[in-house]
């Protein structure tokens, strides 16, 4: 685990000396000297890392590894922060920048030394105590183009949940299910022990299609051991999907009992289906059940659990289902469908090797799963050695192989994906998690290298990928083809929480106490039940990283200006006082409350290295935003009401939300980078957009207009330069003067396209032969459009077609091959 920390600070030492070249000049040969030696430990560091069990000696010695790798971290950014501030003084205090300086870099020379003097004391101990057997380091220089292309290469495209060996346990619950002589509320437990697929099965009933059918309102939810009533039945609400962003930004404030009465009005009458995923008391189902109307219109609740008791006990008609354990048969066809993905010829000796190794799995499909992702990557020869090493852990019969397995599959990442897989344990359990979030922030943390073949970005969201197909890391939401949200298997986050304690690399506050105690730790993450942060830990000038996932209250003492180190700052809905200067040149995220922006715009307008501006909530920014400073700005989010001023952007890939006015503002060819664009009116200014400024974003990917006014015929013309990269177009509440299915037809690559209350005098809209070509998915919310017509041979890809409008049902001219994937409704406008 170690080796990821030093791989990370090696190529940050590499980083500077080409990057920040001018600065560290006083210092280049020892910063080269030192980068050599930490290199060369890295290469004993794999070797001790390979071995099935570590000595105690080598335990040591890793550690004073990794807080030598920590403290030239921690020595360089200082010295970067001291003279960033030097350059930024104006008046008489540039007088003293020259002796400044020389004091800089007599000190920086004076860390540094001592610094060489503690690597070759821990060249001496490892030499002494005979630690380890030198391996070259892998590659040189970057190497980041040649990791992500053999990733790409690896990587399954859309990879679906393969669900082995409950087929008939689907077909019992979905007969329950569908039951339609029982009119009472009916609850379906299914429970077992953790990694046998429960989730898994819940999600195949939850999506299947006659259960979208016969449930108009649908829920989703994770419970897990720490849980909150109120943000239980929040998101619950949030999940149904009838509740506008303003009302939920009013409910928020309800107290759990209003809570409970608004959840139960929402249902009252109707026929639901809510999924509780992974209760562990049976007091969590006793907080709900008083909000879940038991009615007589056939609703179902779904329960997943690990305790049987939990699962018997709820009161009602119920029926408890459990899980077992996979045949030998059914563990060897989930394993063959994912680890010979990339094995053209099985001979005997591999399938003999593969079956030895499922044997041990003792049917348990997450085991299977990862082992599985392991073996993928593996050429037939390699096989045997990680058999070998599977044998020499277990001891005899008695220990559990599935932590085994979870550790093997880890030490084989590369030290970027071991980042990633130890990042995940910043988040609370059963946490759904945004995958932009997730690559903002790695981005943000300096784990992720880019280069001029591949943004950072992409680049981390391979990483990611590469977790999802190992099964470290399950995809929960996919859009376009494209991974949206992600979980981690609670199994696989205790991996992932043990081995971040081991590092020092995360502390975690959680219901009053912190998982593990450490005043020097990178980084420090509140969870929801945790309601005061200590203090003390305020003091922490080495933190690179503050989080807040929920509802922590008060931070005493919390004076950010003295965290200078500080990379990441998300404060959620925290709303106090917050005291930031233009210091903080290290921060690269910055995530805050919407309602306190007010307080804040004049201070965010001096963090100039910013990468990310999340600003969270409903609630619209009115006062004006000046970015222009923030050149390194990339992702730009929230409700930005008033003006929002933006200079040089060619950095920027996601803008959300702008106003019209504002965005006529900005220089459109600049923004060569930019693929994530939301525009709505302006309604006190009524200013227009051309389609011709949208004509000039070449990298653009996903579009969303509300409520605007576009000159059509200016579209129709442009229709030769359109953006040739989207792939999503959502138009909301605009009149067109002309069909502009012409228009859109053309995009080469559209995927989605959503027509939400729109208005269209002309009555008639045509999809023409050839017609959007790649297009899968299409909704028309608009109650004046007359009639719609495609053409046989248009939209040959298309696995979704929503309409809500009558009229347009009436006059509808469509191929057959289409009624299938078809859905009418007529309530949604």
């Amino acid at each position: 685990m170690v080796d990821a920390i030093t791989e990370f600070v090696v190529g940050k030492i590499g980083n500077y000396l080409i990057e920040e070249a001018s600065m560290f000049m006083a210092v280049k040969e020892d910063l080269e000297e030192l980068k050599t030696e930490l290199t060369c430990i890295h290469g004993y560091l794999k070797d001790v890392e390979a071995r099935e069990r570590e000595d105690e000696v080598s335990k040591e010695w890793s550690k004073l590894v990794l807080d030598f790798a920590y403290d030239v971290e921690d020595v360089l950014d200082t010295y970067h922060l001291k003279l960033e501030e030097r350059s930024q003084r104006r008046g008489l205090r540039r007088l003293t920048n020259k002796i400044g300086r020389k004091m800089d870099a007599y000190s920086i020379v004076d860390d540094i030394r001592i610094l060489k003097r503690r690597i070759l004391d821990i060249t001496r101990k490892r030499e002494t105590y005979g630690i380890g057997g030198l391996k070259e380091p892998q590659g040189g220089g970057n190497t980041s183009s040649l990791r992500v292309r053999q990733l790409r290469r690896a990587r399954s495209v859309d990879q679906e949940e393969v669900v082995v060996g409950l087929e008939d346990d689907a077909k019992i619950l979905l007969e329950k299910l569908l039951d339609y002589e029982e009119k009472n509320r009916f609850i379906i437990s299914i429970f077992g022990m953790g990694g046998l697929g429960k989730t898994a099965l819940a999600r195949k009933l939850y999506n299947s299609r006659d259960v979208k059918e016969r449930f108009e309102y649908r829920a989703w939810i994770y419970v897990s051991q720490e849980y909150k009533t109120g943000d239980i039945l929040m998101r619950i609400i949030r999940s149904l999907g009838m509740t506008s962003g303003e009302e939920l930004e009013k409910i928020r404030k309800f107290a759990e009992e209003e809570l409970e009465v608004y959840l139960y009005g929402l249902l009252e009458g109707k026929k639901y289906l809510v999924v509780v995923d992974d209760i562990w008391e049976r007091e969590a189902w006793e907080s709900l059940k008083r909000a879940l109307p038991c009615n007589h219109e056939g609703s179902r609740v779904i329960i997943t659990t690990r305790i049987k008791a939990v699962a018997e006990g709820v009161d009602g008609r119920f029926y408890a289902h459990k899980l077992r354990f996979l045949t030998f048969e059914e563990s060897w066809e989930l394993f063959e469908q994912r680890a010979f993905r990339n094995i053209q010829r099985k001979d005997e000796d591999l399938l003999k090797t593969g079956k030895e190794m499922v044997q041990k799995c003792r049917g348990l499909p997450l085991c299977i799963v990862v082992l599985a992702g392991l073996l993928s990557r593996k050429t037939p020869s390699e096989w045997n050695d990680v058999c070998n090493s599977l044998w020499r852990r277990l001891k005899d019969d008695s220990i559990h192989v599935a932590p085994i397995v979870f550790d093997l599959s880890f030490k084989e990442l590369r030290h970027e994906s071991k980042l990633c897989f130890l990042y995940l344990s910043i988040f609370p359990e059963d946490y759904e998690i945004d995958l932009e979030k997730l690559i903002h922030l790695l981005v943000a943390e300096g784990f992720i290298q880019g280069d001029e073949e591949m943004m950072m970005e992409d680049v981390a969201r391979y990483y990611i990928e590469e977790l999802i197909d190992r099964s470290l890391l399950e995809a929960v939401r996919r859009e376009r083809g494209k991974v949206m949200s992600c979980r981690i298997h609670d199994l696989l986050r205790d991996v992932a929480i043990k081995k971040s304690k081991e590092l020092n690399f995360v502390n975690v506050y959680n219901d009053h106490v912190a998982q593990h105690s450490s005043t020097t730790c990178r980084r420090e993450v509140v969870h929801h039940q945790f309601k005061r942060y200590p203090s003390e830990k305020c003091k922490n000038k080495r933190m690179r990283s503050f989080l807040n996932f929920g509802e922590l209250e008060f931070l005493v003492g919390f004076d950010v200006e003295t965290l200078k180190l500080l990379r990441v700052l998300d404060l959620r809905r925290l709303r106090f006082p917050l005291k930031i200067n233009g210091d903080l040149i290290h921060l690269r995220y910055l995530g805050i409350d919407g309602y306190s922006f007010s307080d804040r715009a004049a201070i965010i307008s001096k963090l100039r290295f910013l990468q990310t501006l999340e600003a969270y909530s409903e609630y619209p920014i009115e006062e004006t935003i000046d970015l222009r400073k923030l050149t390194s700005l990339r992702h730009v989010i929230g409700l930005f009401v008033g003006e929002l001023l933006i200079g040089d952007a060619a950095n920027l890939q996601t803008l959300r939300f702008i106003s019209s006015d504002s965005w006529n503002k900005l220089k459109p060819e600049l923004l060569i980078n930019l693929r994530d664009l939301e525009i709505y009116e302006d309604f006190d200014r009524r200013v227009s957009v051309s389609w011709a400024s949208l004509t000039k974003l070449r990298s653009l990917r996903v579009l969303k207009l509300y409520y605007l006014r576009l000159e059509s015929e200016e579209a129709v013309r442009s229709t030769d330069v359109i953006s040739p990269s989207l792939e999503s177009v959502t138009l909301e509440g605009i009149t067109f003067e002309e069909d502009t299915m012409p228009f859109l037809q053309k995009m080469p690559r559209l995927e989605d396209l959503i027509l939400k209350g729109c208005h269209y005098s002309g009555g008639k809209m045509s999809v023409s032969e050839q017609g959007f070509g790649r297009l899968r998915k299409l909704q028309i919310f608009m109650e004046s459009l007359d009639e719609l017509q495609i053409e046989e041979e248009a939209m040959p890809n298309l696995i979704e077609l929503k309409i809500t409008s009558k009229e347009v049902i009436k006059k509808l001219i469509i191929p057959n091959r289409l009624r299938a994937c078809m859905k009418l409704t007529a309530d949604e406008l």
